[in-house]
């Protein structure tokens, strides 16, 4: 580790990536350290080094991994984040065709109004195809990187607080005082405070606190304030708005979608993906 730590979560399309970033974002502004977002190599100019040496990054969030640009990153501690992607392309198809954003992905513009003059099930089989570039990086990341540790989707949905405490407890980030008494969370709170009004100061008030870990029972709090029925307007996971970016957030939803064409086509783009990742024992599913 160098003097200064950098920290990373790394993520895919559809993998909770919005998620985590609210929570990451929430977690920098309470420790003072400077939060990062990059989706595509155009954003950093194809080195991503220099890219967090240029804004001073202290923790960036990398939503469409690609292994070749954070392989480069100098020595730090990171999270990657992946999905059943047979699930991402259920949750890409409903999102393309109804909610995700157009600003900044102009290709989606096209997409969507091909998906518009489909039916379902010729909308999933163009999605599955449109899946190639984000299923790419799934398919080349390096799973057995020791400083970043390996998170699942369904982890985050069977087990959400204890998931985040050992992700960013994996990154250093976590105290887990044994009584967190009235005076500390006082104190952490104040910290909050200044680090808040830093933020919304553009940097021009030099209040801004530098702290090394949040107390757990702070980070639980923060996890509990992106849960999943706040994000969807109180709906509980499993209750299914297609409309919406958080649709349904249920596992293995994919089953209710796929047709035999579906699952060929699938194959024939992605062979061995879906058991490489550990959703299956072999490609007979």
């Amino acid at each position: 580790m160098s003097a200064r730590p950098l920290y990373a979560i790394y993520g895919h399309h559809k993998c909770a990536t919005m998620w985590l970033q609210g929570i990451a974002r929430r977690v920098c502004r309470s420790l003072g350290l400077r939060f990062a977002v990059v989706y595509d190599e155009f954003q950093f100019e194809h080195d991503l080094p220099r890219y967090v040496a240029a804004h001073d990054v202290d923790f960036l969030l990398y939503g469409s991994a690609d292994i070749r640009y954070a392989g480069a990153l100098p020595p730090h501690r990171g999270v990657h984040i992946v999905r059943d992607p047979r699930d991402i392309v259920v949750s890409a198809y409903f999102s393309h065709l109804h909610s995700h954003s157009t600003q900044d992905w102009k290709e989606l513009v096209a997409h969507r109004e091909k998906l518009q003059g489909l039916d379902k099930d010729r909308g999933l089989a163009e999605e599955i195809s449109f899946r190639e570039r984000s299923f790419r990086h799934i398919e080349s990341w390096d799973y057995g990187q020791e400083h970043v540790l390996e998170i699942r989707f369904e982890d985050v949905v069977r087990s959400g607080y204890e998931t985040m405490l050992a992700a960013f407890g994996h990154l250093g980030l976590v105290a887990e005082p044994e009584v967190y008494t009235r005076a500390g969370r006082l104190g952490f709170l104040a910290q909050d405070a200044l680090n808040h009004l830093h933020a919304h100061s553009g940097g021009r008030l030099p209040l801004r606190h530098r702290a090394r870990e949040i107390p757990a029972p702070e980070l639980l709090a923060i996890v509990w304030h992106h849960r999943f029925q706040r994000r969807a307007a109180g709906r509980s996971r499993g209750s299914e708005d297609v409309k919406s970016h958080y649709r349904k957030g249920q596992p293995g939803d994919w089953a209710n979608h796929f047709s035999d064409e579906h699952k060929g086509l699938f194959k024939s783009l992605y062979p061995g993906l879906v058991p490489k990742l550990g959703y299956a024992a072999n490609d007979n599913w």
